[in-house]
């Protein structure tokens, strides 16, 4: 119940930072609307999915830090030790928020693109049969980079937690604290994860492609590790939590 009422007050306070990115990319995409004339389908394409989910991503990332710093900075960080659930899960629920909106945002995203601009660029396909015949290939692709979209910025969302709780150890240089623990934990992951996908060629590749098309195989091992980075590092941010509330 503690956790779903954090959870609760976690999305609603990010909501309106989340509402306010999606009316913008359904105005830019209105703008592309009145440019797919004059430019190429690469750069519509580009302008208007690449770059709003590179940039609900870094909203995201910049999100999951904010929520961390206006606790500290307004100490309603103390009152979060009256709840009954551990460190982990408090910092689970701030996660939890942030890719909910994430997520919604990346679904008016796409659903506002398959409305406003899909239309404009469909005569140049609908006399082809091959847009049906592709469908299971782009099904495919989407569904893959959708889950490792989500698993690589769930994954900075907890370094940018341990970072900051890292920050909070100390009194004085925070900054270069916070810098450092990001940096050195990113510096270990990287140099770690290779080694320990080797032990991993056992498990079977990611699949991305189609029949009659070019087909990629991308080893799970790396995207295993990174799985297993973020859960040890989410235990680790609780752990760190308590102790700095503590404090």
């Amino acid at each position: 119940m503690a956790f779903r009422r954090l959870y609760g007050k976690e999305c609603r306070s990010i909501a309106p930072v989340f509402g306010v990115c999606a009316l913008i990319i359904v105005i830019l995409h209105f703008f592309i609307l009145s440019k797919t004339n004059v430019w190429d389908d690469d750069v519509v394409f580009i302008t208007s999915l690449f770059m709003p989910f590179l940039f609900v991503s870094m909203l995201a990332v910049g999100t999951g830090y904010y929520q961390l710093h206006s606790e500290w900075r307004t100490n309603s960080i103390y009152l979060l030790l009256s709840l009954p659930i551990r460190g982990w899960a408090v910092l689970v629920a701030k996660l939890s928020a942030v890719l909910t909106a994430l997520m919604l945002t990346l679904a008016v995203t796409g659903i506002s693109f398959a409305i406003i601009l899909l239309h404009a660029i469909w005569p140049e396909f609908k006399e082809s049969a091959e847009i049906f015949e592709s469908f299971p290939l782009f099904l495919n692709l989407t569904a893959n980079s959708f889950w490792i979209y989500t698993l690589l910025v769930c994954f900075v969302l907890v370094l940018i937690q341990f970072a900051y709780l890292c920050g909070q150890l100390v009194h004085r240089f925070k900054w270069l604290v916070v810098t450092g623990a990001f940096l050195a934990a990113l510096r270990l992951v990287l140099r770690v994860s290779p080694l320990l996908s080797q032990l991993l060629l056992w498990l079977p590749d990611v699949y991305f492609g189609g029949e009659n098309y070019d087909v990629l195989y991308l080893h799970s091992g790396p995207f295993l590790v990174l799985l297993l980075f973020t859960i040890v590092l989410t235990w680790l941010n609780g752990y760190i939590f308590q102790k700095v509330v503590e404090v």
